[in-house]
């Protein structure tokens, strides 16, 4: 786990270098690197991506393409995405546990996603759409969010939900460049990770937090669940930064 960690963070180091050559060249007109060093750094990337399975979303060797989409597509959910019950009230968390330890956790105030992944690969995302049975596929602005992996170290079939939101701090300078601002974060997300253009949709830095592991593996907790998606995404986590 470790070594895979360490990894991961020489990923993130070449990434902003090749980033920042990039611009540099392309932008500036100013080399800060030869050609030779650039295809070193790359090849690094590439095999370090190869060695342990990750492929960060904002990785040069995986440029999401700006897909501008006529409309969505509806998707069925394979489970129903109900509405989860809340409370204000301690006493109602007490009668709910009924003496048993239990998991509490923040309520994100985004837009309910669900990613289903298949050979190690990000297949799709939909989101929770009417009534939770019938969603819109928006793969292709969900890959382009910070923090969602676009492949994972793990073969086996699954689906995980949880909330794709926008932070405060991008929200605040976000909304300020913005013709017609809006009120809250989860308006913005939610408006963000519907758009058919997903070059307009990047330009949000929407984050995923997952939440509930939908298929049923064999795990006899809620916090083994939690703990394997918070490894799968710990290992694919960038660093969250400013709106640029």
């Amino acid at each position: 786990m470790d070594d895979i960690l360490s990894k991961i963070e020489l990923m993130r180091g070449l990434i902003a270098t090749i980033k920042k050559a990039d611009t540099a060249y392309f932008r500036d007109d100013r080399p800060i690197m030869s050609d030779r060093d650039y295809d070193v750094a790359v090849d690094l990337l590439k095999n370090l991506e190869q060695k342990t399975g990750v492929v960060l979303s904002d990785s040069p060797t995986q440029k999401v393409p700006g897909e501008i989409l006529e409309s969505l597509t509806e998707v069925r959910h394979t489970r129903p995405m109900l509405s989860a019950g809340k409370t204000k009230s301690i006493d109602d968390l007490l009668r709910f546990a009924e003496g048993r330890d239990v998991v509490l956790s923040w309520k994100m105030d985004g837009l309910t996603l669900v990613l289903r992944y298949g050979g190690g690969q990000l297949q799709q995302a939909i989101t929770r759409g009417r009534e939770g049975i019938i969603g819109e596929d928006v793969t292709h602005t969900v890959r382009t969010f910070l923090n969602v992996p676009l492949t994972v170290p793990t073969k086996e079939s699954f689906e995980v939900r949880g909330e794709g939101v926008i932070s405060w701090e991008n929200f605040k300078i976000i909304n300020a460049g913005l013709e017609e601002p809006y009120t809250h974060p989860r308006n913005l997300a939610a408006g963000s990770v519907r758009k058919l253009d997903s070059a307009e949709s990047k330009k949000r830095l929407l984050e995923f937090k997952a939440f509930d592991l939908v298929t049923e593996f064999p795990f006899a907790t809620k916090t083994e669940q939690l703990d394997f998606l918070s490894e799968k995404q710990s290992l694919c986590r960038q660093k969250r930064g400013g709106y640029r």
